[in-house]
């Protein structure tokens, strides 16, 4: 797990009024009338003292603050984990001890880690705040936005500085239960472990004398009418197929903590199959995915991670997953809530017709494992 440190930058300064600013000036204007219609000595005073106070929280935070602000938060981490977040300010000038509240936010299109809000006394020179928190959910943040709130004696006006930080966050699901589906994958008399079918070379061709059943392409003989085979240049390795399809829930990402759950199953999975030589490919119709043949755990875990939004699989995806996994692959399939009936047996039954293994990963997760982890935050 490696850490990154990042300079931050200004984007918004500004001084900001308390609510009970006014309130406090409209009674020190009655106190004021009441000493001039009554001749009276103490609510002229204390009209004095409430204005007073008043200008001393103005004038204490009315000049900008010269703040510089770095991150360092770690590169990569796990849902749940517990990890340390560190900032560091720095006071150019010669102030005196003040009391700031520091608020830090991760950019991201799903939360992935809780808001924090710390009480930090600010002296000149450097203070460096750690924080101990915890990601709540899978995703990638972008940055970091910062607001610092000075607070003016008495508290009736504070100056707030924002600050946004350009960190690359990636939060990776947490470790699953592995299914046992790969006892045979990779492992085929004849096939070197690893080997991964371009299946993107050859493509489809009409049926020819000689061609063995195990390679017709049911699909397309289901639309034309005509025998067609698969081409390649080699035979399959039992590869392994992970197959993601959730579509959004009126615009949104689906929240759906079966559906997380079975990420986290099929995440575990598939990198024990690569981790066993099984070649793995994940499937899934973002903008940002699409089909990836991954090598190694960080690839497939970043995949997890970026995963958003996907619609259900286009007919050329579809094509491939089942050119990929035909003659004794596994297709892992990861259905949200939102996914439609057709779409399941869509996969299901393309999956079938070429001899290789579906596996529903939603359906195969248990009710204790779709209860929604509660995670502790401390700072």
């Amino acid at each position: 797990m490696t850490s990154a440190d990042e300079r931050s930058r200004e984007t918004e300064q500004a001084l900001k009024p308390a609510s009970n600013v006014w309130p406090t000036l409209g009674v020190a204007a009655l106190l004021f009338l009441l000493a001039a219609h009554e001749r009276l000595l103490w609510p002229q005073v204390l009209g004095c003292a409430l204005v007073a106070m008043v200008a001393v929280s103005f004038f204490t935070v009315v000049r900008p603050l010269a703040l510089a602000v770095d991150v360092e938060a770690p590169a990569r981490v796990v849902v749940g984990e517990p990890f340390d977040m560190c900032l560091r300010i720095e006071n150019p000038r010669t102030l005196r001890r003040r009391d700031m509240v520091v608020r830090c936010r991760w950019r991201s299109r799903r939360p992935v880690a809780p808001a924090l809000s710390v009480f930090v006394d600010v002296e000149a020179g450097t203070t460096v705040v750690r924080v101990r928190t915890a990601a709540t959910a899978r995703g990638v943040a972008g940055g970091v936005d910062i607001d610092i709130d000075a607070a003016g004696p008495f508290g009736f006006f504070s100056r707030v500085a924002k600050y946004s930080a350009r960190h690359r966050l990636v939060v990776v699901p947490a470790s699953g239960r592995e299914l046992s589906v790969l006892a045979g994958a990779g492992r085929r008399p004849g096939v070197v472990p690893g080997y991964l079918p371009d299946v993107d070379v050859r493509g489809v061709r009409d049926w020819r004398p000689g061609d063995r059943i195990g390679e017709v392409h049911w699909r397309s003989v289901v639309r034309t009418g005509r025998m067609t085979v698969v081409e390649r240049d080699g035979g399959s390795a039992g590869s392994l197929v992970v197959l993601v399809v959730a579509p959004a829930d009126k615009g949104k990402p689906v929240v759906d903590p079966r559906f997380e759950s079975a990420l986290s199953v099929a995440a575990s999975t598939a990198a024990a199959a690569l981790r066993q030589g099984v070649p793995t490919c994940f499937v899934a119709n973002t903008r940002n995915i699409g089909v990836k043949h991954l090598d190694d755990d960080p690839a497939l875990l970043d995949c997890f991670a970026r995963l958003d939004v996907a619609k259900a699989p286009s007919e050329a995806m579809l094509d491939h997953v089942v050119a990929h996994a035909a003659h004794g692959g596994v297709v892992l399939v990861v259905l949200a809530k939102t996914a439609s009936a057709s779409t399941r047996v869509k996969v299901f039954d393309a999956v079938a017709a070429v001899g290789a293994m579906a596996v529903d990963v939603t359906e195969n997760v248990t009710d204790d494992e779709a209860e929604p982890n509660s995670t502790r935050i401390s700072a």
